[in-house]
């Protein structure tokens, strides 16, 4: 038993690693929103315009794009393992120059960077985690990514308080640093290494993983069928997967078109769910709310909450379906956003002696909206994208993924002065609300349990090859007392 769970731990530390990036991500979402208002005063070093500080605020999200485009291509050709070296080494250089320089158009490119290696990272991470996690674990170390990136975004709303936000900055530093050392020493990928015909690395890579031979030999087998199944479907040999023009025409499949929507769906959910605004404008929000607090503590207390929220529900996701989490999670969104929105419609109409009482609804709505984030409008969204894409396009289709999601990510940012400033904060809030309730809509007909299914066997569900899932179910009642 001591060996067994020696190998679980070996699991977790490795989606650990990697979401050490994400935690790092999340101190680049949430820095903007003390940052600048730091920049305009003048505060921690030079002062800044509006202008370049808008800029500060948004370039990240651009440097995201390019970024998932980047890490689909890498975490293909040089593997997920070096990719996400690739990724952290980039983020440390990233944050030294918005640290220690005071150039701005240097800054600039700093926090490009930063966005660029966090969007890259977003797709290796995803696929990492998930092809060295059994699927007794994996509802947990798909977990870490919501976890980790909302611990990131918390310690940095705390340190924002404490310290100028260079200082803050040199600190992020340290995590990406980490992470580079412990994925260092672990292995790569057995998916991978399985597709690019190193049977013997692969192997030994999941025994790494797994330290039990029965598990081994049937994931390898099922890893290889599924291969062979795909060369035998497109009539092609393994050296033609990694081919373009090959790819290109898998965007037609529908056991490609089918999870591909359901994720862009997600991260719609995500994107247009009022989380950007409360990340790149909590301060601002928070002060215009004129709530009796420092804006920069209550800021600290929503961040902190969500990431315990997270972290709390974490074990909730291993035992629950994911489907049923989703769906619940979503609706507390969709409440939350409802709220705000008819607190701003209302709140000109509302007598003098009641605001000393409604003027709370929003922050309780944004506590609301924090803990669908945490229960699984986050978590099973990024959880999925490494689970539900075939194998042969899990790359390619993670990039495409990231940079739509990174799209997403941009307008929602950038628009947010300008919905503002014309349909107001009730119409805002009013957008948001209309599309999570057109997401929750959709992936009640669309979205599938994967709860404990293998990769394989999430892969015949869009194949529509019920069969041989219906075999692998049975062949997992035998082997799951082995891990």
């Amino acid at each position: 038993m001591a060996e067994k769970s020696s190998r679980k731990s070996i699991q977790i530390l490795a989606a650990f690693a990697a979401n050490l990036l994400q935690l790092t991500y999340g101190f680049s979402y949430s820095l903007s929103s003390f940052a600048v208002p730091e920049m305009l005063k003048g505060e921690g070093g030079m002062k800044y315009s509006e202008v370049e500080t808008s800029w500060f605020a948004s370039i990240m999200a651009l440097g995201s794009i390019t970024g998932a485009l980047h890490g689909g291509f890498f975490a293909e050709k040089i593997g997920r393992k070096r990719s996400l070296l690739l990724d952290a080494f980039g983020m440390v250089i990233s944050y030294l120059i918005i640290g220690l320089c005071d150039y701005f158009p240097l800054i600039l490119v700093g926090r490009y960077l930063s966005g660029h290696f966090a969007g890259s990272s977003m797709v290796a991470t995803s696929m990492f985690v998930s092809e060295t996690s059994h699927p007794s674990i994996r509802g947990f170390t798909g977990t870490l990514f919501v976890i980790e990136y909302g611990t990131g975004f918390s310690l940095c709303m705390f340190l924002g308080a404490i310290f100028p936000w260079k200082t803050v900055v040199c600190i992020a530093t340290s995590f990406p640093a980490l992470g580079f050392i412990i994925i260092l020493m672990l292995k790569e990928s057995p998916s991978w290494l399985l597709r690019k015909n190193r049977e013997a690395e692969a192997v030994e890579s999941l025994f790494f993983y797994r330290a039990n031979s029965l598990v081994v030999s049937d994931e390898i087998g099922r890893m290889k069928e599924s291969a062979r199944r795909a060369e035998k479907d497109e009539s092609v040999n393994p050296k033609v997967l990694n081919n373009l023009t090959y790819k290109l025409r898998r965007l037609t499949d529908m056991s490609f078109l089918r999870p591909f929507f359901l994720l862009n769906l997600m991260r719609i959910g995500i994107e247009w769910g009022g989380f950007p605004a409360l990340a790149f404008y909590m301060h601002t929000i928070l002060a215009n709310l004129n709530i009796p607090f420092n804006p920069y503590w209550i800021a600290v207390i929503l961040a902190a909450f969500r990431s315990v929220i997270c972290i709390i529900l974490s074990f909730i996701l291993i035992k629950t379906p994911r489907r049923t989490m989703y769906l619940t999670s979503g609706g507390l969104v969709v409440i939350s956003l409802f709220g705000q929105a008819a607190y701003a419609w209302s709140n000109p109409y509302v007598p003098e002696h009641f605001m000393v009482y409604t003027k709370w609804i929003p922050l309780i709505c944004i506590f609301i909206q924090y803990l669908g984030y945490g229960l699984g409008w986050g978590a099973i969204t990024y959880m999925l994208q490494g689970e539900v894409l075939p194998s042969d396009m899990r790359s390619f289709g993670g990039g495409l993924i990231g940079i739509m999601g990174n799209f997403y990510l941009f307008l929602a940012v950038k628009t947010v002065p300008t919905l503002m400033a014309s349909v107001g904060v009730g119409g805002t809030f009013s957008i948001y609300c209309g599309l999570s309730l057109m997401v929750l809509f959709l992936c009640f007909f669309i979205m599938p349990e994967t709860k404990g299914m293998s990769l394989e066997d999430i892969e015949d569900y869009y194949s529509a090859d019920n069969s041989r899932h219906e075999q692998n179910n049975n062949k997992d009642k035998k082997i799951l007392d082995a891990i």
